[in-house]
């Protein structure tokens, strides 16, 4: 598993950033690379996390380890995947949202994409239900 990648932003297009390290550019999916437009050509700390599926190997890319940990929090709900995780993500309101996920706010969280009511095993938020 990675925790961070120190390298120069050498390119920022609408879905993701290239981060050279070492003479090897990372591709790096991030929920805005329009943010790192401001620190073109700079050396950065991006954290990552590291995404396998059978069909699909992606480096995920943070500002800050709380948005990471956001992040993976979020992709443990049923039902939000990377994608509604990065769009959750891009709406700039971490804290509000940290805030929904930890009091439940199904009103908040219904909005973004990828969330929905769930029925069964889960409460309202997708989130299991505490034995």
């Amino acid at each position: 598993m990675y925790d961070y990648l120190k390298g120069t932003v050498e390119y920022v297009g609408p879905e993701y950033i290239v981060v050279e390290n070492g003479g090897i550019g990372y591709q790096v999916v991030t929920p805005n690379p329009f943010v790192f437009s401001a620190h073109l050509h700079e050396a950065l700390h991006i954290f990552l996390y590291h995404y396998v599926r059978e069909d699909a190997i992606v480096l995920y890319g943070f500002q800050t380890r709380q948005e990471k940990a956001l992040f993976m929090k979020l992709i443990s709900v049923t039902g939000i995947g990377p994608k509604g995780a990065l769009a959750i993500l891009a709406s700039g309101q971490v804290d509000q949202v940290v805030h929904a996920v930890e009091q439940e706010d199904e009103t908040f969280l219904v909005k973004f994409p990828g969330v929905g009511k769930k029925n069964g095993a889960t409460n309202d938020l997708g989130f299991e239900r505490e034995a």
